[in-house]
């Protein structure tokens, strides 16, 4: 099953850089953790993520693997942070999309794509979304 979440304000330089690298490196992946307690279960390899950022659903990625890491955790190779033991969901970064933004608050944690999360209204619109750039294109702007 499909997800959203949301981009905090003060990750979007990281994540803008995260794109950047992989674009400069020819491919790449990107990862989201959840805690080890409240990840999305009903998410497997194929499902979408869809991100909100300052106010909108901007695109997704597709899920190549999910990894649940008991101890250490992980480490960002863009910015070095150290991400702790949970639920780790990769996605290889020519998977992204671009979509015609939808208009969302951003919200912590995550939501299911199921008209009982989000509402049929939501569902619809994103059922319909119009793809409109690539992994390598430039973020569009706002197109109302």
């Amino acid at each position: 099953m499909d997800i959203i979440v949301t981009t905090p304000k003060s990750r979007m330089a990281d994540a803008a850089q995260e794109a950047a690298n992989c674009i400069q490196a020819g491919g790449g992946e990107y990862f989201r953790r959840f805690h080890s307690i409240h990840y999305p279960r009903h998410m497997k390899i194929g499902s979408r993520i869809y991100y909100v950022e300052n106010g909108y659903i901007r695109g997704f990625a597709t899920i190549s693997r999910v990894a649940h890491v008991p101890t250490q955790g992980m480490q960002c190779d863009t910015t070095g942070r150290w991400y702790s033991q949970g639920c780790f969901v990769f996605m290889p970064a020519d998977s992204w999309r671009w979509i015609k933004p939808i208009p969302l608050r951003g919200f912590q944690g995550y939501r299911y794509v199921h008209p009982k999360s989000i509402g049929p209204r939501l569902w619809a619109m994103i059922g319909q979304a119009e793809i409109v750039g690539g992994w390598r294109d430039k973020r569009p702007e706002v197109m109302l």
